[in-house]
């Protein structure tokens, strides 16, 4: 576990270039499309999804063991969908359909192979199942209809993003929140010394 955090830090510095593509409307993209999904489909429990910067770890995890430039994908690991490389229809269907998912994070990454900039996105997963009705009208208890009247959102919070502690205001004046890119070079295997 430590030698893949090492490698992932070893792979940060690599990126932070700046982006139009901001957690905010990766987020705001995301559960538009959700509210959409949900009144084209009269799902009455959809939920609003919050923005969590702790998931964007896992990301980078699961594109360390693809060498960085994976397939179009979604890779279910310990309760997390990691939707790799979003290029295809399929992949937006699972991540809009899903009427139980809460909390989501993106990054954008460039492919040295062939330098394309690619998105990919990680949510919680879950089974639960929709409840057909009008959109927002099967809201859990803790949480409330709004974006567009089509989601369930969580009570209290007002703009989308998991809050952890006190310190995160401050964090959002001093850094912006722009997604991370990360380059990655494709390397060969590393020969091993002869004894």
């Amino acid at each position: 576990m430590k030698s893949l955090l090492i490698s992932l830090l070893l792979l940060a510095p690599a990126v932070l270039c700046a982006t139009d593509f901001t957690r905010g409307s990766c987020l705001q993209m995301i559960n538009k499309g959700r509210g959409k999904f949900a009144e084209k489909h009269q799902l009455a429990n959809m939920n609003a999804l919050v923005y969590n910067k702790k998931l964007e770890l896992k990301i980078l995890e699961q594109l360390s063991l693809t060498e960085g430039c994976p397939q179009p994908s979604i890779i279910s690991h310990k309760g997390f969908d990691n939707h790799l490389n979003i290029k295809n229809d399929d992949s937006m269907i699972d991540l809009l359909s899903g009427v139980g998912i809460t909390s989501m994070a993106c990054i954008t990454t460039k492919c040295s192979e062939n330098g394309e900039d690619f998105v990919s996105i990680i949510s919680d997963s879950s089974d639960s199942p929709a409840i057909s009705g009008t959109p927002g009208s099967q809201c859990s208890d803790v949480r409330t209809v709004d974006f567009d009247g089509n989601l369930c959102k969580v009570k209290n919070n007002r703009d989308g993003y998991v809050r952890k502690g006190i310190f995160d205001d401050v964090v959002k004046l001093i850094i912006p929140t722009k997604t991370v890119i990360i380059h990655v070079k494709k390397s060969g295997p590393v020969n091993a010394p002869k004894n």
